[in-house]
């Protein structure tokens, strides 16, 4: 199967549905409705996945921390979705196990969380129905302090009572993940166009939606794009694409900073670990072993700048640095030892606030004032994306679902597994038309951004494989050295 791309082509089609936006809500959504029959076309002014998807913490959510509140609605909604992803894509998602250390405070005692373990042991029965073996998630469990200490060497074991064990979904390479996504919808009719930025909806004279005006922003060409149904999923810009509009919801994606750091440390577990400092009020971290380092998340802070490249500045970095240090104490780790800053924009309550909204904000805009046939989805989770795609083609009234995913192979992004192998990405080249950029193919359909300088030497190899000049060459390489930075400039 080949990723296509034809902004000409698309331009001289009618669509059940366009969809705005190229990150996970907007190729989940294509991916669902290419399952209802309907012919879709996505409109990305970026690459695809390449903002906030790209900057996740790569953990697909079971939904534990649910149980705590007692949303069991939630908590069912996320473990049915893991599921879905250990079931159709065990290529890119595995097992994590967990770990957080039990000091025997409030919800931290053994005895409730050997019963919360239970409990979610009971209410996700089926969390690995038709789930290949080697990918099901087993029961979790509470361990005694001398199996914490293995498990976290470097725990602090003052008042230590235990640890949990659980464990969920782990996808290392989510933008490989996001290209077999888009691939298996493809394979049921999608069409997606990356770099073609929307620059108007458009709507007849009984003010229903009857498409999309964009720009290819390689060509500088306008097009308009047919379609009486527009959902728009652009993430931190989706207000501004329907600004102008009557009654929109102020609920709709209000952004907050959002972001996680490699650091150049081994990894401390083979374990995600929960852990925070003792004093009351302190934040909880995430550390994963991505990769045999250290991968920690998250930050959250207030955002009111522009939507493009969001990163937080020296001194929300150095004070995500101090607490993580303060919840494990002699980690001592440096803000030299940063290895890559992956930083989005998360919706929150209100303006202004770091405070996340629980759930995704869906908007029939013809049911508020607006025009009928368009409709807005602010979203939250990577884990839930595909069902929030379920919800809005409930809304649109499309049909139910008729067509199964394609097979493995045809929703497998040919990803190159030997990197110095010039003539491979020739050929992915001429599979994928969406590759327009050097970035695009080292960081969004490889694994080449991982070798940071030595991606840029084997760069200047891959440029001989575009039909571009050197003045050309120079300004992609420049770019690709630019987004390799571990510390952006100005931090």
């Amino acid at each position: 199967m080949e990723i296509t791309r034809d902004p000409q082509g698309a331009a001289g089609s009618a669509y059940d549905a366009i969809i705005i936006g190229g990150g996970i809500y907007g190729i989940t959504l294509a991916l669902e409705a290419g399952r209802r029959g309907l012919k879709t076309l996505i409109l990305e002014k970026g690459d695809f996945g390449e903002q906030t998807s790209f900057n996740s913490l790569k953990i697909i959510h079971g939904g534990l921390r649910y149980l705590q509140s007692l949303d069991l609605h939630r908590f069912r909604e996320s473990v049915g979705e893991r599921t879905w992803f250990l079931r159709h894509f065990p290529k890119r998602v595995h097992p994590l196990p967990c770990f957080m250390p039990l000091y025997g405070n409030g919800m931290r005692k053994p005895s409730i969380f050997r019963a919360a373990l239970f409990a979610n042991h009971l209410l996700s029965f089926n969390r690995n129905a038709k789930v290949r073996p080697d990918r099901h998630l087993p029961m979790g469990k509470v361990v005694g302090v001398d199996k914490s200490r293995e498990i976290f060497p470097l725990l602090d074991t003052a008042g230590l009572k235990g640890g949990a064990v659980w464990y969920d979904g782990f996808m290392p390479d989510s933008q490989l993940l996001i290209m077999d996504l888009l691939l298996a919808a493809a394979s049921l009719g999608a069409d997606a166009l990356n770099y073609v930025q929307a620059t108007a909806i458009e709507t007849d004279s009984q003010g229903h939606v009857c498409g999309v005006s964009g720009v290819d922003r390689e060509s500088g060409t306008a097009y308009q794009y047919r379609s009486d149904c527009v959902i728009n999923a652009a993430g931190p810009w989706c207000r501004k694409i329907v600004e102008g509009f009557d009654a929109v919801p102020e609920s709709l994606f209000r952004p907050s900073l959002a972001w996680n750091v490699l650091f150049d440390r081994k990894a401390l577990s083979d374990h995600a670990l929960a852990v925070q400092a003792r004093e009351p009020g302190s934040r909880l971290f995430f550390i994963t072993p991505w990769k045999g380092k250290i991968f920690a998340g998250t930050g959250h802070e207030p955002w009111l700048g522009s939507p493009d490249r969001p990163c937080p500045d020296r001194e929300q970095l150095l004070g995500f640095i101090g607490s993580l240090n303060a919840a494990v104490p002699g980690l001592d780790l440096r803000i030299q030892e940063v290895g890559r800053i992956f930083a989005g924009l998360l919706p929150t309550t209100e303006a202004g606030s770091n405070i996340l909204t629980k759930r995704e904000v869906i908007v029939d805009h013809g049911a508020v004032g607006g025009p009928a046939g368009l409709f807005s989805v602010g979203g939250i989770k990577f884990t839930t994306a595909r069902l929030v795609a379920e919800k809005i083609l409930t809304l649109s009234r499309a049909a139910d679902v008729s067509r199964s995913l394609p097979g493995e192979e045809s929703r497998t992004y040919a990803q190159v597994e030997d990197g110095t192998n010039l003539e491979l990405y020739r050929d992915l080249l001429a599979r994928d038309q969406s590759i327009l950029h050097l970035d695009d193919l080292l960081f969004r359909r490889s694994l080449l951004w991982e070798d940071g300088e030595e991606a840029l030497q084997f760069a200047e190899k891959l440029c001989t494989l575009f039909a571009w000049n050197e003045e050309k060459q120079k300004q992609e390489i420049d770019r690709c050295r630019q987004r390799l930075l571990a510390l952006p400039d100005g931090i």
